[in-house]
């Protein structure tokens, strides 16, 4: 739970560090981009100190190309 806490913490002091520079440069996209790239972040990091059992993408993957797979596999047999 402390390392979930220290983990938002950090979030925090990097996003208060990091948005008034892109404010000030106008960099409106760049904040929006960078806000949702450090919330998703945290989030899989509060996930893994919490220890959920989070996916992998690479399941997703396999879950979509392995009924493509075999089918191509069957022309060859």
């Amino acid at each position: 739970m402390i390392l979930a806490i220290a983990f938002v913490l950090l979030s925090i002091i990097i996003a208060f560090l990091m948005i008034p520079k892109l404010k000030k440069q106008q960099e409106t996209k760049t904040v929006v981009v960078f806000s949702i790239l450090l919330l998703i972040g945290t989030a899989l990091n509060i996930g893994i100190a919490l220890k959920i059992n989070i996916p992998s993408p690479l399941d997703v993957i396999t879950f979509i190309l392995t009924p493509i797979k075999e089918y191509i596999v069957s022309f060859t047999k």
